[in-house]
Order: C-alpha cells, then sequence, then structure tokens
C-alpha cells in the first residue's frame, strides 16, 4: 500500500503554534526563576552555613570543650548534628580537633592562621569561604565564627562539600522542570482540544471530497452559514455535474477495456507526446509489468525495448505502417513480432500511434526444430542411401553376373538398410519418449540382478572385441523401484557404447553402490566405466544431444545412428533418474545412473500396469 504523503494541515499548524507560544514562555519563565533560585539558593546557603558556625561555637563554649584533651568527642557530636565537617582552630592558628580526622593527623596539620575565612573571622566575627582542603585536597565551603575568649580568639570552622549544595540544587531544578513541562503537557492538551474543535469542519470537507472520488453519489450534507458552508454547497454542484459525464464516460471505457482485455496480442496506444496511454492485460503479461509501470511511460521507459520503441516512433512520425520482430530476454525468452499503425486527428495531427504485439515464441521454435531435423535427419540419411544407391547401380551396371562382386555389394546394400532401420527405430522411440507415450511398469528390482543381466547380454561383444568386462556391486546398493524395460535399454546401451569406443583390449566395468542425490535423498549409483580414449571436456556438455558424434566417422563405422545417449537421458528422465559423465582424455570415460531407493520411489511413481496393457507394449 502507497503512503501517503505528510502533509502540514491547519489542526497541525494551530497545534504547533500554541505550543511553540507556550514552550517559549515557559522556557522564559523557568530561566528567570533558575537564575532567581540560584541567586536565592547561594544567599541561604551561605546564611546557613554561618548559622550553624554559630550554632557550633556556642555549643563548643557552653560545653566547655575549648581543650585538645576534652574536644574530640563535642566535635564529632556536633559535626554529625550540623551536617558537615567541623574544625576547631586555637588564636596560634594550630587545629585543635578535627571531626574528619583522628588526633595524631590533627597534630600534622599546618597552621591555619593563613586560611582567608579564618583571617576574616578573626577580624570580622565570621566568614565564608571555598576553597580547596589543604589537608584533604578537595574544595569545600567554609563558615568561619571567632569564638573570643581570655587567652585569644579561638575560631571554630563548619565546611561542606560543593557537590552536597550542587545536589541540592540540582534537586530544586528538577522540580522546577518537572512543574514545567506538567504546564507545557497541559497546555498541548488544550491546544490540541482546541484544534481539533477549528479543524474538525474542514476535516470532514476533505473526507466528504475523497469519498467523491470513489463515489459520486457522497454529498457533504453542510448547512453551516459561513464560509465552510459556501465550499460545501461548491462541493455539491461539482460532483452532480461530474456523475453525469463519468457515466457517459464508464459505458465508453467498459466496452473498450472489455475488447482489449479479451485479445490475445498485446495493444499498446501511445498519445501526441509518446506516452502510453493504453495497454492491455495481454501486453502487461508479455513485458511482466504492472498498469502503474507502463501508463504515463514512454514506449522505451515502460517497456524497454529498443526495436519496438522505434518502430513505434517511426510509425507515429512517418505515418506508415512498421513492422518488426524482437527478442525479449529473461527467466524465459520470448520472441514478438509488433505492428505498428499512426493515429491522426480530423485535421492531420500527430496524436499518437497504435501498436499491436503478437507472441511467436512457439512459432519460431517449432520452425527452428523442423529445421534441424530435417538438416540433422537428411545428414544422416544420406550417406546409407547414398551407399546403398551406388551398390544397386554397380549391380546394374553388370556386377550382378559376378557372384563374388554381387555378394559383396548385397552386403552393403544390407549394411547400409540395417543402419536406416535403426536410425529410424530410434527417431521413433524418442518421439515416443519425447511424447511422453512411453508406458512404464514400476516395480522392485535387484541392483546387483540388473548388471549382471546387462553384463551376460554383452559377453560375447566384449569377447569378440577382447575387452574385459566385469561386474561389482557393492553391499548396500541394495534395490530400486523403476521400469526394467527402460533400465534395462539405458544399462544396455551406456555398456554397447563403451565396448564399440573403447577399443581392443580395454576394460570395462560395471559397478553400483549407495549414494546421496544433490538434495540429500538416499539413491544408488551405477557407473558405467571403460579404459578407452576418453572424450575432450569440451565435447562433454553436448553429449547428450540428438546427433551430436565426438568422431562422426568412427561413430558411423561402428554403426552409431547419433540418438543413443539422447536417448539414455530421455529415458531415464522419464523414470526419475539422473544421467551424468565424467572423462579425461587417454583415461576413459565413466558415466553414472543414479536412481532413487526403492522407498524413496514407491510413493512418487504411477502403479504398475495391468498385465495385458505390459504385453501390449
Amino acid at each position: 500500500m502507497r503512503r501517503e504523503p505528510f502533509r502540514f494541515g491547519i489542526r497541525l499548524r494551530l497545534f504547533l503554534v500554541s505550543v511553540v507560544v507556550i514552550a517559549f514562555g515557559l522556557a522564559a519563565a523557568q530561566w528567570y526563576a533558575s537564575r532567581g533560585l540560584d541567586r536565592d539558593f547561594a544567599l541561604r546557603t551561605r546564611n546557613d552555613l554561618s548559622l550553624r558556625a554559630a550554632t557550633v561555637a556556642v555549643a563548643l563554649r557552653e560545653a566547655d570543650a575549648l581543650d585538645s584533651a576534652r574536644c574530640e568527642a563535642p566535635v564529632r557530636a556536633l559535626a554529625a548534628s550540623a551536617h558537615g565537617r567541623v574544625t576547631l582552630i586555637d588564636p596560634s592558628g594550630s587545629v585543635r580537633c578535627d571531626s574528619s580526622l583522628d588526633q595524631a593527623s590533627v597534630r600534622a596539620m599546618n597552621n591555619h592562621n593563613d586560611r582567608p575565612e579564618v583571617l576574616a573571622a578573626r577580624r570580622d566575627g565570621a566568614s565564608v569561604a571555598t576553597h580547596e582542603s589543604g589537608t584533604l585536597g578537595r574544595p569545600f565551603v567554609y563558615a568561619a565564627h571567632r569564638i573570643n575568649r581570655p587567652d585569644g580568639a579561638w575560631v571554630v570552622r563548619v565546611a561542606v562539600e560543593p557537590d552536597v549544595l550542587a545536589n541540592e540544587r540540582a534537586t530544586l531544578r528538577r522540580l522546577l522542570l518537572i512543574a514545567a513541562l506538567l504546564g507545557l503537557f497541559g497546555a498541548a492538551a488544550m491546544s490540541t482540544l482546541a484544534a481539533q474543535l477549528v479543524a474538525a469542519p474542514v476535516r470532514a470537507l476533505t473526507d466528504t471530497a475523497r469519498s467523491m472520488v470513489r463515489d459520486l453519489s457522497v454529498r457533504t450534507r453542510t448547512r453551516a452559514n459561513d464560509e465552510v458552508g459556501e465550499l460545501a454547497g461548491a462541493l455539491d454542484e461539482l460532483a452532480d455535474g461530474l456523475a453525469t459525464s463519468m457515466e457517459t464516460l464508464r459505458a465508453e471505457r467498459d466496452r473498450l477495456g472489455t475488447i482489449l482485455d479479451s485479445m490475445v496480442e498485446g495493444v499498446v496506444v501511445t498519445d501526441a507526446d509518446s506516452r502510453v496511454v493504453v495497454a492491455n492485460r495481454a501486453l502487461r503479461e508479455m513485458f511482466l509489468r504492472t498498469q502503474d509501470q507502463v501508463i504515463g511511460r514512454s514506449p522505451i521507459e515502460a517497456l524497454r525495448v529498443a526495436e519496438l520503441h522505434d518502430a513505434i516512433e517511426e510509425a507515429a512520425s512517418g505515418g506508415q505502417r512498421t513492422n518488426v520482430e524482437f527478442t525479449v530476454e529473461g527467466v524465459r525468452p520470448r520472441t514478438l513480432a509488433a505492428s505498428a499503425a499512426p493515429l491522426r486527428g480530423p485535421d492531420g495531427t500527430r496524436e499518437g500511434c497504435v501498436a499491436v504485439i503478437s507472441d511467436v515464441t512457439e512459432l519460431r521454435r517449432l520452425e527452428g526444430l523442423r529445421r534441424e531435423f530435417v538438416a540433422n535427419v537428411s545428414h544422416e540419411l544420406r550417406t546409407p542411401v547414398a551407399a546403398v544407391r551406388a551398390a544397386v547401380e554397380t549391380l546394374e551396371g553388370g556386377a550382378i553376373d559376378n557372384p563374388k562382386f554381387a555378394r559383396e555389394f548385397v552386403a552393403i546394400i544390407d549394411r547400409h538398410a540395417d543402419r536406416l532401420r535403426r536410425l529410424v527405430e530410434d527417431l521413433l522411440e524418442l518421439s515416443r519418449i519425447e511424447a511422453k507415450e512411453l508406458k512404464l511398469a514400476p516395480e522392485s528390482l535387484s541392483v546387483a540382478e540388473q548388471c549382471e543381466h546387462v553384463i551376460e547380454l554383452f559377453a560375447l561383444a566384449a569377447k569378440s572385441k577382447k575387452t574385459e568386462l566385469t561386474v561389482r556391486v557393492a553391499d548396500d546398493a541394495g534395490r530400486v523401484f523403476t521400469d526394467r524395460r527402460g533400465l534395462e535399454h539405458v544399462l544396455a546401451n551406456l555398456v554397447d557404447n563403451a565396448i564399440k569406443y573403447a577399443g581392443e583390449g580395454a576394460r570395462v566395468a560395471v559397478s553400483a553402490r549407495a549414494s546421496k542425490a544433490p538434495d540429500g535423498a538416499p539413491s544408488v549409483r551405477i557407473t558405467v566405466e571403460d579404459t578407452g580414449p576418453g572424450i575432450e571436456a569440451r565435447h562433454l556438455p553436448r553429449l547428450f544431444e540428438r546427433f551430436y558424434r565426438v568422431d562422426t566417422g568412427r561413430s558411423r563405422q561402428l554403426g552409431g545412428t547419433g540418438l543413443g545417449l539422447a536417448i539414455v537421458k530421455h529415458m531415464a528422465e522419464a523414470m526419475g533418474a539422473r544421467v551424468t559423465v565424467e572423462s579425461e582424455v587417454g583415461k576413459g570415460t565413466r558415466f553414472h545412473v543414479d536412481l532413487p531407493r526403492e522407498r524413496e520411489r514407491r510413493n512418487s511413481v504411477r502403479p504398475p500396469q495391468a498385465p495385458q496393457e505390459a504385453q501390449n507394449q
């Protein structure tokens, strides 16, 4: 679903203006109050510390504790009550007691007569100062008070760390900020309500106008005697006029749309600015485009085919019908044929172009297959037909009267006639497989028995070629569930090829073992391996094509039709198997047949044929 763009509406503007004004007012009040709070807090802090120092001085005087031997306990008690550090200094500047230190540390302290708060207290009676403690190495706020005695002026000092005061100040600031935020939230709620009341009629008209886009029978029903009411009346009048016009246009559009969508051919219409204004369903399916990706764009931008774009432009500008054929690449390449004709107005002005596009992919494919098939079959038939014709002409020329020559040429005719017969049979069998007319009768088969059977079939042929023929079946090969005749045909063809092309003295081995399919399913791999000359890597990808030969002359000499491996591939695929090949020049060739194991195959194949149907095969 397409997201609507953000709009700065009336309600939002009213709300933001109110909130901004209130926020500025609260910020100014917060700033002014904070400054006053800081000044008041600083003054109150100084007064509070002075009062604490005076209270401690009175308490020490009354307790008669101005003595280094008796002041430690009262000083510590008063420090706890005053919530600070209490220090007692005698007239000479020596520290007699300190609530934060023991007596040993007190005796090691420096003379304090140079401290600013001590000097000021001796002079003025009381003083407040802030500096770093030379003893503890941390900043303190000090309040000192003078105690007059006969032996001189003593000074008592109360110290508080600035962090403690800062925490108290932060607490007050936090409370003030919370109060301001609460006020802002309350003002925002009131602003929202006010904006809602002002914008509600306008929003109602907007919703009605949007509804009119989908249904022109909707009306505003507003009776307000103000600008909003006038706008509502204008919208209703506009909707009445549009409803009448749209009804007429809708009927024409539906008729044209039905015609275009019922066509198999794709239709695209452009306007005078070379922008697509009409594209039927068949066209969008051909180019895998949606309505939004085509309408309103140029042909090259919408369909991305330069040949079609050029044909449309040529027809629109030249005023002549233009035909073009092109190929669309993709997952499934297609060949399309387009015919473009210009559109002209009554006064002859250019109004665009209409193009009809047909999918001729299957037609061109069938034409290519027909040409390839005719060429391949003609090529394969030419040699035996020419040989038979030459032999017949020789016999007619008098060789028939010579028994020796007559037998030789009759043998030539018989050999090439047999080649023609095998070629026709292979073509018919391949045609049946490709047309899915091959009837399979899957059954449970022992892999070892099938391999042994194929070896027995070709024992004499291997012996005549002095080829060593062996079979090796692993214990885990087990059984497969497939068509007996199809498996025998596949293995027999592979073994026959191995014996023919491996050469005399070679070794041909048929082996079977348990394996895994590419998808991980259990399978059985039957391998036919020979020690012949091998096949170059460039031939392997095309080895299973019809009429493809690695060595054309040698293949024909050995009686091959060029269709054996193509039949093997199609037969294996019909049985749910997979055939692959590996080869290395000088080291031989290996053909692998991967069959699903019996338990994997039983549930995915058709049931065996009835006896009568199997017999009719």
